[in-house]
């Protein structure tokens, strides 16, 4: 019989607290040893009841008694972890039933018993040989000392759980990802790893830094991705990696252009690439898998040859030349319709490379065409002439020149070539040698024509470049130079107004405040004008917008001016579209502005904005195509409006169909408009009626519409 010392109640308490934490099951067991520990067993039937509890334990427990760890009583859960019949293990020193743990616990239980502090094991480890074969197992225990009414300590209760799979499982997982890593970092493919929303780089591979970022690791890990290239966040590669994070679907993308900088500056990249989500044990994305191929020379290769075949087309156009492209790897062939001409055939026929090798000539097909081909895979070039037989059993003569593209190891990839019906030559010399000289100068004077048009392109083009310098000179003088002579009239004209306004006389002081009207007029004109002008910038950024966020923006930034009018806007829901943000964010401002501005008096301004889909052949502007469909987006109003026959003239710069004194403005407003629709491939219409108010509808194509 054993009991606790009543003034050892705290740390039993303790021992209850650590064994919730970190058994689990045994609560109730830890609940019937407070208790024990608190009403001091004092009798055999208590003893007994509290040993059967422990018995049903759903933790192993046993009692060990004396310095040899004598077995006094361990439960079914306890026997059968350690695999154990009661005979076998109850009543025996522990090390006799158990020799191969003692290596493990035996200095820990007689710490246990030296100093009377508890001992907590977590995923502690021992081998023990059970169903037949000794195993590598793990426990979650406590050794808690047992104390006598004397003080002494008499023995050690252990109360334990086995969490073998639970650590065994963990290890997998280390190892799994261990695994993980050297696959990533051995791949013949380029591969990183983007944790979290800021991407941060937390693995790349040899090929990922060498080939493609340029850098050493300790140059990226554990850095975001967009601070060491802060490049890539204004490209799409940004957009696409923040949608895969947020939406978890696997995207890919081929021959995707990307300009990335390097120590040795910019380069310009066409990738093959992946963005896996990376998915943790709770289904939460943890980051992202990139997988890239370069595959740069594959594309400028085939727009070489692109290219290639181009300028052949432009110069053989107009002659009797026909034009080939033929893969040396499958044979496929493509070529323009003169050659089928030439083998007797209509233009639209569609004949293999076999079938025209077949019309060859028998006498020709070894001795003449064959050997040409093995003597351009040497040299390069190809050239024969040859004999061909139509189906009418006529015999014609052919010239084929050609020539081999090779890729980076030297290899045979296509061959370019030209085709020509020389069949008159063959039976007059002298009429082939006329006939050659007309090609040959048909083929200069083209070529001085394609030399003569790319002089005046590139002239046009300069011109074009000069244009666009002057227009950037002029928002830059009408941002700066402009504006400050003004600025300065504004400021000298308030101050005589507010210091010599004794010394001036009425008119004097009304010439003054007409001339502040007038510079603050012009100010706004310059900047109507510099807006009108940044709306013709060549550069445009499309981005896929909600243009129900462009408008809840634009409502803000219009505020006061909402709320000093009494103004109420009413809209349904809009469209996500491909637009210029900052461009549509002006359209709306001032399609809402004018709106409000251009109001009957005393009538609180209502303006509602609706969109759908409509027919090109439904619409009443003449740019619209009858087979497009398009998106609308309309602005009614319930202000002046306006007659009928001006609504071309109120889409003109400097177009105003009222008085300054009435309404103010500049008239560039709605120019701006319909330069922004423009820019946007799209149409504006305006309708209107006098004192019931305008309709201002807006038509894009709907491929800049997002489903």
């Amino acid at each position: 019989m054993f009991v606790f010392r009543r003034r050892n109640r705290k740390s039993s308490a303790n021992l209850v607290g650590k064994l919730k934490q970190n058994i689990g099951p045994g609560e109730r067991v830890v609940e019937q040893i407070n208790k024990a520990n608190q009403t001091k067993i004092g009798t055999n039937d208590s003893e007994g009841k509290f040993r059967n509890t422990m018995r049903q334990a759903p933790v192993g427990i046993t009692i060990l008694r004396g310095p040899d760890f004598f077995v006094e009583m361990a439960n079914d859960t306890y026997l059968s972890v350690v695999n154990r019949t009661e005979e076998e293990f109850v009543n025996k020193p522990l090390f006799e039933s158990l020799p191969e743990v003692r290596p493990s616990i035996e200095q820990i239980l007689q710490d246990v018993l030296r100093t009377g502090v508890a001992f907590n094991g977590n995923e502690f480890g021992v081998r023990i040989k059970r169903f037949g074969k000794t195993e590598q197992c793990y426990f979650n225990f406590v050794y808690q000392p047992l104390f006598e009414e004397s003080g002494d300590i008499s023995g050690i209760i252990v109360v334990a759980t086995e969490v073998t799979q639970q650590v065994l499982a963990k290890h997998r997982l280390e190892r799994s990802e261990n695994q993980f890593r050297t696959l990533v970092a051995e791949s013949p493919f380029a591969k990183a790893v983007l944790k979290g929303p800021d991407f941060v780089i937390s693995i790349a591979n040899e090929t990922m830094l060498k080939n493609i970022w340029r850098r050493e690791l300790s140059d990226v890990v554990g850095k975001r991705l967009f601070d060491v290239f802060p490049e890539i966040e204004q490209q799409s590669f940004a957009g696409t990696l923040n949608d895969v994070f947020q939406s978890g679907l696997l995207y890919r993308a081929n021959e995707a252009p990307l300009l990335l900088g390097g120590p040795d500056g910019v380069r310009e990249y066409y990738l093959d690439f992946q963005f896996a989500p990376i998915f943790e044990t709770d289904d939460v994305i943890s980051g992202i898998m990139v997988s890239a191929n370069d595959v740069t020379d594959k594309v400028r290769l085939r727009k070489e040859i692109s290219e290639a075949a181009e300028r052949l087309s432009l110069a053989t156009d107009g002659t009797q030349l026909a034009t080939w492209d033929l893969n040396l790897q499958t044979r496929e062939i493509i070529y323009s319709a003169r050659l089928a001409a030439i083998f007797g055939f209509d233009d639209a026929a569609v004949l293999t490379h076999q079938d025209m090798r077949d019309l060859i000539h028998p006498e020709d097909r070894v001795s003449v065409v064959e050997k040409a081909f093995q003597i351009a895979l040497e040299t390069g070039n190809y050239y024969y002439e040859a004999r061909i037989i139509h189906r009418d059993e006529s015999i014609h003569w052919i010239r084929t020149h050609g020539k081999i593209l090779y890729d980076e190891h030297r290899k045979p990839l296509r061959m370019l070539g030209t085709m020509m019906d020389i069949t008159d030559r063959k039976e007059d010399e002298l009429a082939l040698k006329t006939s050659e000289d007309k090609y040959r100068t048909l083929a200069d004077q083209l070529e001085s024509q394609v030399q003569l048009r790319t002089k005046e392109l590139t002239a046009a083009n300069s011109e074009l470049v000069k244009t666009n310098m002057e227009l950037a000179q002029f928002a830059y003088v009408a941002s700066h130079d402009l504006q400050e002579p003004l600025r300065k009239i504004q400021t000298f004209a308030t101050r005589i107004l507010e210091t010599e306004v004794n010394n001036i006389s009425e008119r004097g002081q009304d010439y003054f405040r007409r001339m502040q009207a007038a510079s603050t007029r012009m100010q706004q004109l310059i900047v109507d004008l510099l807006a009108f002008s940044r709306a013709n910038a060549v550069e445009k950024h499309f981005e896929e917008t909600d243009l129900n966020v462009v408008l809840e923006n634009v409502k803000e930034q219009l505020g006061d001016m909402i709320q000093q009018n009494n103004a109420t806007i009413t809209s349904e829901p809009l469209p996500v579209c491909n637009v210029i943000v900052y461009q549509f964010e002006q359209l709306f401002t001032n399609l809402i502005a004018n709106a409000i501005k251009f109001t009957k008096r005393d009538v609180n301004p209502f303006i509602h904005i609706r969109t759908g889909r409509i027919l090109g052949a439904e619409i009443a502007v003449n740019e619209s195509d009858p087979q497009e469909s398009y998106q609308y987006i309309s602005f009614t109003d319930n202000g002046i409006g306006f007659e009928p026959q001006f609504k071309d003239r109120i889409f003109q710069v400097f177009q105003r169909l009222h008085n300054r004194s009435a309404y103010e403005g500049t008239g560039i407003g709605l120019a701006i408009c319909k330069k922004i629709i423009d820019n946007h491939k799209g149409m504006i219409d305006a309708v209107g009626n006098p004192d019931v108010g305008s309709t201002f509808t807006i038509y894009l194509p709907i491929s800049n519409v997002m489903e």
